[in-house]
């Protein structure tokens, strides 16, 4: 499997099989705006360090701060940006979702993946469970966020 580096994203299709232990891969770019980050803390995280600048600098994070979900699910956005084609069947679970340090207005993350594990499922056939260890970063390299997800890949039919 070609990683597009100038892209970003893996064009061609992926299979169960084009997933093997410890390969790594770079990818995305996702600006924070201010404006989505209090609509998204509004909807689901309104907490006041989300929602209001000086709130959030009264409390001594230097400014406003991204909802931890919203960064979640701005990794899943980045990563089926990069995985357009995977046969990816579904999630069964996200484990280990750690927040390493705030996010602000303007920072523009990246991801890291790195395949952890790989097998076939008895239970599921034709389907493979591939599991990936992610990091989020901001600009200038710094992790933001770890997450561990799971796949269930389609197998590359015979």
């Amino acid at each position: 499997m070609q990683q597009d580096e100038q892209a970003g994203v893996f064009p061609e299709m992926v299979w169960f099989e084009d997933f093997q232990v410890g390969q790594r891969f770079s990818y995305g770019h996702w600006e924070m705006q201010q404006r989505q980050m209090v609509e998204f803390a509004r909807l689901y995280d309104p907490e006041p360090f989300h929602l209001d600048e000086q709130a959030a600098i009264d409390l001594g994070w230097g400014g406003l701060i991204a909802s931890g979900p919203q960064v979640a699910a701005i990794w899943r956005r980045l990563s089926k940006d990069a995985f357009p084609d995977s046969r990816t069947v579904i999630s069964p679970g996200w484990d280990s979702i750690r927040w390493l340090r705030p996010v602000f207005a303007g920072d523009r993350l990246s991801a890291v993946t790195e395949i952890a594990e790989t097998r076939r499922l008895d239970s599921r056939p034709g389907e493979g469970m591939v599991k990936l260890d992610n990091t989020l970063l901001r600009q200038g390299g710094e992790p933001v966020a770890t997450l561990s997800s799971t796949w269930f890949v389609r197998c590359r039919p015979d």
